[in-house]
């Protein structure tokens, strides 16, 4: 044992099992937010096969498993069969950030990413089922909630961009963003903000099973094969989406088709906008929208809202749903106006 292990606060060593790296899921430290107390028993690795107790379930600990990340452990472990439980954790926390008025939208952005990572990794290591779906909409909801108490479109945009994992803070944009053009056409049911909200955090979903040194080069580095095997990411969204029969089919075709346009040049089955499903026609302008405003392999130099709307309509030649298009173009005039009166 090295003398970072021997210098660990009081471990309580688990002599019960031995247990192996696949019997836990990973949990960095900005994932300990404010737990108190414990949704789960925490562990330290000091080898492959040997793990120290670090934390219990239910214990007011969250300040010592701070201490033992300041002794050189960047990870801590959670049981597999325990993680969902830090899930629902952290999105409660989400949900009492996002409806406390003194708690800055930043903040509130934050506790979001948070959330949402944790469900992607809860889908990731657990496989997507009933209770990830339950977690998942549980984000969305609190992405509706965000929106509706903030209509300012900037502002939720630098919020959103102020979090740092490309692929959560793109699919928190491009759902909140789908839910501001689902409420400027007019979308007032809210079974179905929830599906497009839901829709824009999972259409991506699919990337997860895309090898990272793909996803790290932007397009035009890409191979041919190396494209081919990008674009399979909306099937495999779509596979891992029908492996559960109650997520709603509009979801389902999000997957399929956030990379048509209304012009017939996207893909995969090159659909004009009269056969996109009406949910993919806005998360697929989000989707886009999200593309060219926030950092990414993809657009070293963003650009402002204003000059995105600009560029898909002008330079792009406006390949979106003209509704969808209409309604983000006149939130942001509003807004616009908003400022210069």
């Amino acid at each position: 044992m090295d003398d970072t292990a021997r210098n660990l606060k009081s471990p309580q060593v688990d002599n019960q099992r031995l247990y192996k790296m696949e019997d836990f899921v990973p949990v960095n430290r900005e994932e300990l937010i404010v737990f108190s107390p414990l949704p789960a028993d925490f562990y330290a690795r000091l080898s492959d096969q040997n793990f120290v107790l670090v934390g219990r379930r239910g214990s007011p600990q969250v300040q010592e498993l701070h201490a033992v990340h300041e002794k050189g452990f960047e990870q801590l472990f959670v049981l597999r069969d325990q993680f969902k439980d830090c899930v629902g954790a952290n999105l409660q926390i989400a949900e009492v950030a996002i409806g406390r008025s003194e708690i800055s939208d930043l903040k509130k952005v934050d506790y979001l990413f948070l959330a949402g990572d944790s469900v992607f990794k809860e889908i990731s290591a657990l496989g997507f089922n009933h209770e990830s779906l339950v977690h998942a909409q549980a984000v969305a909801n609190s992405i509706i909630a965000l929106v509706s108490a903030k209509e300012d479109l900037d502002h939720i945009v630098r919020a959103l961009g102020a979090t740092s994992d490309e692929l959560m803070k793109h699919s928190l944009a491009v759902s909140a963003i789908s839910v501001v053009i689902g409420r400027a056409m007019n979308w007032t049911v809210s079974t179905n903000l929830q599906k497009l909200a839901l829709a824009g955090l999972l259409h991506d979903i699919g990337l997860k099973e895309i090898a990272p040194e793909i996803l790290k080069k932007a397009r035009h580095q890409m191979t041919t094969a190396e494209v081919k095997e990008y674009e399979t990411h909306v099937h495999r969204g779509v596979c891992i989406l029908q492996s559960m029969p109650s997520v709603p089919p509009e979801v389902v075709a999000v997957a399929m088709e956030h990379h048509e346009n209304a012009i017939g040049q996207g893909y995969p089955k090159h659909l004009r906008d009269i056969k996109m499903n009406p949910f993919s026609r806005i998360v697929a302008l989000a989707d886009a929208f999200c593309e060219f405003t926030f950092p990414g392999v993809n657009n070293p130099k963003p650009r402002s809202p204003e000059e995105v709307l600009k560029y898909i309509g002008l330079t792009l030649g406006q390949p979106f749903s003209k509704p969808a298009y209409q309604a983000l173009r006149k939130t942001l005039q509003a807004e616009v106006k908003k400022k210069a009166a």
